[in-house]
């Protein structure tokens, strides 16, 4: 399953980059109304995982080719999970 739609997301102007998660047990998550927010060059994705508190880590997606993943802080998981829903796509290709 691809996010929205069926689409792939979005990054930059030609390509998506490779979308391989951070380190271990990241997972790739959207905000849910990342489609009507107009900030500019930003798509909606972090990638997230747990952590022993029981919050989210997070971390950028990069949005063009040749960037790095950059550490987002943490969240609370009431407040991610109210905003922000995971996306089941990995590395280009659909998973079940």
């Amino acid at each position: 399953m691809t996010p929205h739609g069926n689409k792939s997301p979005g990054f930059g102007d030609e390509e998506s980059p490779e979308l391989t998660p951070p380190g271990e047990g990241f997972e790739l998550y959207r905000h849910k109304n990342a489609e009507k927010m107009l900030t500019r060059n930003w798509y909606g994705y972090y990638w997230a995982r747990r952590t022993e508190e029981d919050d989210y880590e997070i971390r950028s997606v990069p949005s063009m080719l040749g960037e790095h993943s950059v550490p987002g802080g943490t969240m609370p998981k009431e407040g991610f999970e109210q905003h922000y829903e995971k996306v089941n796509f990995y590395s280009g290709s659909q998973r079940e």
